[in-house]
C-alpha cells in the first residue's frame, strides 16, 4: 500500500483516492483542494472531485468548505494547530493567499464536488 502524502503529493495530471473506511481519505482530499487552490491559482470549479454516495458528497463539501475557513483564519495569524496548514503557511504569500481562499470561499457554491 502506498501513503498519499497531502503535503508534498505532486500537483499534476490526475490523483485518483480509493482506500477503506476510517483511513483518512477525506482528510486527504480537503488538503490536496486547499493546495490546489494555492500553490496552482485555480479556481473552485476547476478542481473535479467526485465520490460514490450523495452523503460523502456532502461530507466533503463541508468539510473543503470548512478547511478553507481553518486556512484563512492560519494564514492570518501566521500559524496553524494542523500540520498541512502549518506547512502551507511557511511557503506561501500570506496576502495572496487569504485573498485566493477569500475568493475560493466566496464561490464555494460553483464547487465541482460530486456523486457518480
Amino acid at each position: 500500500m502506498k501513503l498519499l502524502d497531502p503535503i508534498n503529493t505532486p500537483l499534476e495530471g490526475t490523483n485518483l483516492i480509493e482506500a477503506s473506511a476510517g483511513t483518512g481519505k477525506t482528510h486527504t482530499i480537503t488538503g490536496l483542494f486547499l493546495r490546489l487552490i494555492l500553490e496552482k491559482q485555480l479556481t473552485v470549479n476547476q478542481i473535479l472531485v467526485v465520490t460514490f454516495t450523495k452523503a460523502a458528497t456532502e461530507e466533503l463539501k463541508e468539510r473543503i468548505r470548512h478547511k478553507l475557513s481553518e486556512a484563512k483564519s492560519g494564514f492570518l495569524k501566521g500559524s496553524s494547530h494542523d500540520a498541512l496548514i502549518d506547512a502551507l503557511i511557511k511557503k506561501n504569500n500570506p496576502a495572496a493567499a487569504v485573498q485566493s481562499i477569500q475568493d475560493a470561499l466566496v464561490n464555494f457554491d460553483d464547487a465541482a464536488i460530486f456523486t457518480i
